[in-house]
């Protein structure tokens, strides 16, 4: 099965939630899926007791790694549908370099069928669970030229309107994240709508408290012009789409994936 195949599983043409599915990892993976990753299709992310279906409720799970994923397998399990989000490249194509930030244990999970639970989702009309990954703009190797620079970040554009989601039925979002405050990117998102009326629930899974409703604190540069060109310095434009290109060593040139 190739990449773009399990893309069109993920997003298929006639569901209202594909358009925000990113196919960019899916280009990475080739003729064939990874059976050794098929162990991941039965892993299980213990979500805390509180959460259950509510078709007025949709999530943003943001975790790290394939974290996230796991995480969305689980809400699928109460009938959500899952949307990653993962708008970066691997460096896979890049061998000889270091990468910054390693996401090949969510491609070799997104190379998997996923299971029928989550196709179920999919197919159906069901409130949305938004992955990312929470070490977007971390890295976990020195950024100096040479390395696959593979950072990437969110904006309001990458995900639906407060308008498109409250014609949905959706009244609240849960954020599902092991720290106190959202992500200042991501932070632009939640408040445009909050502003709009739409409820913000924080759950910070390393704490073992109830789900906490939250006032988000306006991010820098929050709907300013250029917040979009400003906040892209520094991260570097993959030709297939995303994020993630080599920093060039001086006097080579070069840059982009």
């Amino acid at each position: 099965m190739t990449g773009k195949e399990l893309f069109e599983i993920w997003a298929p043409d006639w569901d209202e939630w594909s358009p925000w599915v990113k196919p960019v990892l899916f280009t990475e993976i080739e003729n064939a899926y990874d059976e050794s990753a098929t162990e991941y299709a039965g892993v299980d992310f213990v979500l805390p007791s509180g959460i259950v279906y509510d078709p007025q409720t949709a999530f943003i799970v943001d975790l790290p790694d394939n974290n996230s994923l796991i995480a969305g397998f689980a809400l699928a399990r109460k009938g959500y549908r899952p949307v990653p989000l993962y708008n970066t490249t691997s460096g896979i194509r890049h061998k000889g370099n270091c990468v910054l930030t390693k996401v090949r244990e969510i491609v070799r999970m997104l190379s998997v069928p996923p299971p029928d639970y989550v196709r179920k989702t999919i197919i159906g009309n069901f409130p949305p669970a938004f992955l990312l990954d929470s070490r977007r703009l971390a890295g976990e190797n020195a950024l100096m030229p040479g390395v696959y620079d593979n950072r990437w970040m969110v904006f309001p554009q990458d995900f639906p309107s407060a308008a498109f989601i409250t014609g949905r039925g959706i009244r609240r979002v849960i954020v599902i994240q092991s720290a106190p405050e959202p992500k200042d990117d991501l932070a632009h998102v939640l408040l445009r709508w909050q502003q709009y009326g739409i409820q913000i629930f924080l759950q910070n899974i390393t704490q073992q408290n109830e789900l906490e409703a939250i006032v988000v604190q306006s991010p820098s540069k929050f709907r300013w012009m250029m917040y979009r060109a400003l906040a892209l310095m520094g991260l570097r434009k993959n030709n297939a789409g995303g994020f993630g290109a080599v920093i060039p060593i001086p006097g080579q040139g070069g840059g982009f994936g």
